[in-house]
């Protein structure tokens, strides 16, 4: 996560004569990374990046302990002061006091829960206020309103603000919501609410969607006189599960569900009302509220210096590992062999090992001062990635002339009506931004087809290629995600496909054979497709695909496609690769035609040559045809086959040999008719 914090803002907090500059260096090295500083008049805005697990740092306050930290450790003169009004005191400021009934119907839901009313006076900001609100992409509405945000990003502590006398019965219940109720948003957006997202209710509406964003119902407005403030912590679950569930995200859903301070909910509060008094003349006139059933607990974790040492292959003086975390707000208590340290309670959520310990100190101390050795040991033997071996295949399509394109993994209901498998074993999202991403595709030819549909305008015929994950729901756990290569053509050719396919595997060193679908299959055409096969193992499919597909994106031509589960394929041996001389002895070179069954594949056919007669090194397709002519179902074909020799020529009467028992078994075996 990114934020933006004003230097100026920054230096409330933290107290040293450093330049932005040097600061924003320290930080980067041993803390959040600040990753662009822009100059905005007299200021400095640090737009920084934490981490997700250190929420704590989520705040103007978070940097000022970070950076008072890492200065410190590092011999720079620095302090932390603490913002004002953190520990005001929140009594009644009339004895006209009005009653605000709270209740928590599940204290798991919002395990700290506080409120004050006050009265207060709407107008603007003052421009400090303002111009940091900006500074940091936030909207100044009004003085109250602004204090909320401003806390937010002080403090790290989100809040919320209500008109007291919106609230009817002057009663807040917090529960979860029940199935489909609605809300509308301060964005005037109308939600309709997941089962078991928290909500709060008065005694007749809802008016707060919690940890997310409130109701327009309850929001303040120019005309509002008595305002409740609003501090409080949420389940981080059921925040993040309400976020994804209604594909809406807040700054302060942002924190929330990556779980917050309890015990900087009270002085967050009392640092609002502090505001609240200065710029809106605030006057208190309700108890305060504070729900905290059960007290956040602290930690105790034991490091043993030997343990430190070995980690950061250097011995680190205990006294300076003492200064380092009591630096970041740990309390520590120093031993013969080790220290005892307790986390402070921003940071109880991060600090679960000695391994964090070590993080921590290792970070302060600085990792640029650790010393820097090759590790010893024998190396070991891994296997080549599959990213490594995509990688190669990539190159080798570009050189068979294949075009590489990037699709998107989402899909529509509309696109898998295409893809030959029904809605229940698609992936669907939960959570559909639009209807055109709807489910995770089960299958590439379906997204590749539409690119050829969308370039069909172009002259040159088009082929294209690509390698990316398909998904397919299971019974139970993850849908399987294997990994495939498609390869889609237009001006189909099923016999061009082929002999791209077989490139392929040659690029992949296996070898595949072939054999005609047996059952009907939604994407290929019946006596135009075939299955591929490594072994006893079907690894994929190709040939013309049908109409139904090509009917849907509208296109006039044959569209042929190839596609091979690489998954399978790398995690079958592949064939050891041998040198074999090229014969410096001429070929002898003849064309054989014969009219065979149509259903009768080519492959048989030349499996049938390459069985009977060593002599023939090459056999090439010239032509097939097909006419009634011919006979029922029968079809001609033509082969060229090349005949040579490792230590001589071969003579006339070796092909005439050779061809006689090609002929008899293609007579006898596949009951063909060659054509003299």
């Amino acid at each position: 996560m990114n934020i933006k914090i004003p230097v100026s803002w920054l230096r409330d907090y933290l107290k040293t004569d450093l330049a932005a500059k040097t600061i924003a260096n320290y930080l980067t090295a041993s803390g959040p990374s600040v990753e662009r500083m822009e100059k905005k008049g007299e200021d400095f805005i640090f737009d920084i990046e934490v981490t997700t697990n250190r929420p704590d740092a989520f705040s103007v306050l978070g940097i000022a302990r970070e950076a008072h930290a890492i200065l410190s450790s590092n011999g720079q003169k620095s302090e932390l002061t603490a913002p004002k009004g953190m520990d005001l005191q929140l009594d009644p400021d009339t004895t006209s006091k009005v009653t605000l009934d709270a209740q928590i119907t599940d204290s798991k839901l919002c395990p700290r829960f506080t409120a004050i009313v006050l009265e207060v006076k709407i107008q603007e900001s003052p421009a400090l206020i303002k111009n940091r609100l900006i500074a940091c992409d936030i909207r100044p509405i009004n003085n109250i309103v602004d204090i909320t945000n401003y806390i937010m990003l002080e403090t790290g502590q989100p809040m919320h603000a209500f008109d007291f006398d919106k609230i009817e019965g002057a009663k807040m219940v917090l529960r979860q919501s029940r199935q489909y109720e609605k809300i509308t948003t301060l964005d005037s957006q109308k939600r309709i609410l997941p089962k078991g997202a928290i909500v709060i209710q008065d005694s007749k509406k809802l008016v707060d969607l919690c940890g997310i964003m409130g109701g327009e119902n309850s929001q303040i407005s120019k005309r509002t006189k008595r305002a409740i403030f609003f501090v409080q912590a949420y389940d981080p679950f059921i925040i993040r599960r309400t976020t994804q569930a209604l594909a809406f995200r807040t700054d302060a859903a942002t924190r929330f569900e990556k779980g917050v301070d309890l015990e900087n909910i009270l002085p967050t509060l009392s640092r609002s009302v502090y505001l609240a008094k200065k710029i809106a003349g605030a006057k208190i006139i309700s108890e305060l509220i504070d729900i905290y059933p059960k007290k956040q607990e602290s930690k105790t974790t034991t490091l043993r210096f030997s343990k430190l040492n070995k980690y950061l292959g250097i011995e680190i003086n205990p006294t300076k590992t003492i200064q380092i975390l009591t630096s970041l707000g740990f309390k520590t208590h120093l031993e013969i062999s080790q220290i005892k340290a307790v986390a402070p309670s921003w940071r109880t959520n991060d600090i679960d090992t000695d391994v964090d310990l070590i993080e921590e100190i290792a970070r302060i101390y600085g990792y640029h001062n650790l010393p820097s050795t090759l590790p010893v040991g024998q190396v070991p033997n891994r296997q080549d990635s599959d990213l490594k071996k995509v990688i190669a295949l990539k190159n080798a399509l570009k050189y068979l002339g294949q075009t590489e394109v990037i699709t998107y993994s989402i899909i529509s209901k509309e696109m898998l009506g295409t893809t030959g498998v029904s809605e229940k074993k698609a992936v669907e999202l939960t959570n559909p931004l639009t209807e055109e991403w709807q489910f995770m595709r089960p299958t590439l030819i379906s997204s590749l087809t539409e690119v050829v549909a969308k370039n069909s305008h172009l002259k040159s015929a088009i082929s294209i290629f690509e390698i990316a994950k398909t998904y397919l729901k299971q019974k139970s756990g993850l849908p399987v995600q294997d990994l495939f290569l498609t390869i889609v053509q237009s001006n189909g050719d099923f016999y061009k496909i082929k002999g791209i396919t077989e490139n392929v595997f040659e690029a992949l060193g296996q070898k595949a054979t072939y054999s005609k679908i047996k059952d009907e299959d939604k994407l290929f055409q019946a006596n135009q497709s075939a299955t591929v096969k490594i072994g006893d193992t079907q690894v994929g499919k190709l040939g013309l695909l049908n109409s139904a597909i090509t009917d849907h994106f509208e296109l006039q031509n044959q569209i042929s496609a190839v596609e091979l589960n690489l998954s399978r394929i790398y995690n079958l041996s592949t064939l050891s690769k041998s040198f074999h001389a090229i014969s410096k002895f001429s070929p002898v070179i003849e064309d054989i035609s014969a009219i065979f069954s149509i259903y009768t594949p080519l492959g048989d056919i030349t499996l049938e040559i390459k069985k009977i007669s060593t002599l023939v090194k090459n056999i090439e397709v010239i032509d097939i045809f097909e006419d009634p002519k011919l006979g029922d179902l029968k079809k001609s074909v033509t082969l060229r086959l090349t005949y040579q020799k490792q230590n001589s020529t071969p003579t006339q009467q070796e092909v005439n040999g050779e061809r006689t028992k090609i002929i008899k078994s293609l007579e006898t075996n596949l009951r063909a008719k060659v054509r003299k």
